[in-house]
């Protein structure tokens, strides 16, 4: 549970601890549920520009630039998996930073076998739930 922003945020942080270069991090849960606010956790974790963190929404991904980078897949627009290899997915996947994906669920059969999933769910204006398993399909 999480009751603020600086919670949501230090949760990711934590994460980055067990993460390591080319995993990838889907979030999952509804509009305002926190998931880029999280996605800032992490790049505050990798000593990233948190002012560059914002939701790609039109533009696919960003990319922050760093020792362990950080590229920010938003899929929210997107109608099919395949779109994805239009921006480079594949190639996302093999470089040696960490992947976070918003909508993941959008890239059924595109994920690779193991990732982190983050599950958000509002619970009112402040509280969120963040429910953090590791799936390996």
């Amino acid at each position: 549970m999480s009751h603020s922003e600086d919670q949501t945020i230090g949760l990711a942080k934590n994460l980055v601890g067990l993460l390591r270069p080319g995993d990838v991090i889907v979030l999952r849960g509804g509009l305002g549920s926190g998931k880029t606010v999280f996605v800032r956790g992490l790049a505050i974790a990798l000593g990233l520009d948190e002012r560059q963190v914002n939701s790609p929404s039109f533009t696919i991904v960003n990319e922050y630039p760093g020792e362990r980078p950080l590229y920010h897949f938003d899929l929210y627009r997107i109608s099919d998996p395949s779109e994805l290899y239009e921006v480079g997915w594949d190639e996302y996947l093999e470089r040696n930073g960490l992947v976070a994906v918003e909508w993941g669920e959008k890239a059924r059969g595109m994920l690779p076998t193991g990732y982190y999933l983050v599950d958000f769910g509002i619970v009112d204006e402040q509280k969120r739930t963040i429910d953090i398993t590791f799936v390996n399909e």
